[in-house]
């Protein structure tokens, strides 16, 4: 005698809420301003859209570029994004917000004007090391004209801290000629930002070089002591 079929389920339309995915951080890579410990995806595709600004030189890209840069699905970006202009609105926003945290640092009245000097570079070192795709869009920025306003207004921000940090080198180091100071300027913006590019992501293991926090304050020392001189 054949067995009576079983009974099928009865579907359910409730499903469970879908899980927002997030990554974390790689060992040493520290969270931009405002964001925890944990390198989320929104993370990640903030810090791959502004490489990729960088790269071309305008936010005109486009979501199926970003995702391929960020290596995550379109619906990802378009789940954390709902349009393009709120994700460089977001951009600048944290732009603005890691500005303003960074440059407190430089007007601290509790300490020394090279003390403030030392802890500004060492955090701006450990976000180039951490976003190096901020190198690009810096770069870009400050070698051809913006396109657009959200360049723009980056473009004044940067200009500006570096105004702050020649103030800086001067209370630190005393008054130079234009000559001399432009030289100090080169030299400290290079060695923050010049020992990355090519490191980051590739270095295993526990020696991560300057990756490491006491490797990039002890850098720093050196590089002042030889500024003074």
């Amino acid at each position: 005698m054949p067995s009576k079929p079983r009974a099928k389920r009865p579907r359910t339309t409730s499903q469970k809420p879908s899980r927002r995915p997030t990554v974390r951080a790689a060992r040493g890579r520290a969270p931009l301003p405002g964001t925890s410990g944990l390198l989320s995806v929104r993370d990640n595709i903030l810090d791959r859209t502004i490489h990729l600004i960088g790269k071309n030189g305008t936010t005109d890209v486009s979501v199926r570029e970003i995702a391929r840069e960020a290596g995550v699905n379109v619906a990802a970006v378009n789940y954390y994004f709902s349009s393009k202009d709120q994700m460089f609105a977001e951009m600048a926003a944290r732009f603005l917000t890691g500005y303003l945290e960074v440059m407190r640092l430089l007007e601290e009245p509790e300490k020394s004007p090279e003390e403030r000097l030392r802890r500004w570079s060492e955090v701006v070192m450990g976000h180039l090391a951490s976003y190096p795709g901020l190198l690009s869009l810096m770069e870009r920025l400050m070698t051809t004209e913006p396109r657009d306003p959200f360049g723009k207004a980056l473009r004044e921000g940067m200009e500006r801290a570096l105004a702050r940090v020649r103030q800086a080198l001067d209370e630190c180091f005393g008054p130079a000629e234009e000559e001399r100071q432009a030289f100090k300027m080169t030299m400290l913006t290079s060695a923050l930002a010049g020992p990355f590019p090519h490191m980051t992501g590739l270095v295993t293991g526990r020696r991560r070089g300057l990756q490491e926090p006491a490797a990039r304050a002890r850098f720093i020392e050196l590089l002042i002591e030889h500024l003074r001189h």
